[in-house]
């Protein structure tokens, strides 16, 4: 029996309130990202997903939990605030549909089974950008209005439960991968 769309909202919103509830407790990231990853994607159907924090100087964000497919690729990986998809989110504080995962991953998810498409949320609590949450698929235009809608009904408390757990100050020694940038296309003269 599939779920309503509002059944859906519902049982995600508990969900998120039992997090915050388990934050207290003092859980650690791994910990609150395989709560989420297990509870959206039933909510969102994907492959993979990724939550992208902000550097202490709010210069870079980085992968600091990934899960699905690709996800040993994608844990570390940093991007310029403001560059690739997550940057773009975390910068403007706006969703972006259906965006294509390699602006931010490169050929780290073009290998099987590749990652074609994205929905990418900002999660704000107090008016600061806590995280940034991207869920992926490897259909092309795999997510609807409706799922972005969703996700941003949820992303203020996913926000409160990631800064309640003081999650976005992770220690800074975890290992990052080198900035991903993008070459220019070198095509013949």
């Amino acid at each position: 029996m599939k779920l309503t769309n509002q059944a859906c909202l519902d049982d995600g919103f508990q969900a998120i309130t039992s997090l915050s509830c388990a934050v207290a407790a003092g859980v650690q990231l791994p910990d609150v990202g395989s709560l989420l990853w297990v509870v959206l994607r039933q909510m969102v159907p994907c492959d993979a997903m990724a939550l992208f924090m902000l550097d202490p100087a709010q210069a870079h964000v980085v992968v600091r939990y990934a899960a699905g497919a690709h996800a040993d690729l994608l844990d570390g990986v940093a991007r310029p605030a403001g560059a690739g998809i997550a940057g773009w989110v975390a910068l403007n504080r706006h969703s972006v549909l259906n965006a294509e995962p390699i602006f931010d991953f490169g050929f780290r998810v073009s290998s099987a089974p590749a990652l074609r498409s994205s929905v990418v949320v900002p999660l704000v609590d107090n008016g600061a950008v806590v995280a940034v949450l991207a869920l992926y698929s490897t259909d092309l235009l795999a997510f609807t209005d409706e799922h972005a809608s969703m996700l941003e009904l949820l992303g203020p408390r996913l926000a409160v439960a990631l800064a309640d757990a003081g999650l976005t100050q992770q220690d800074q020694a975890v290992e990052t991968r080198p900035i991903l940038r993008l070459a220019p296309s070198s095509t013949p003269a």
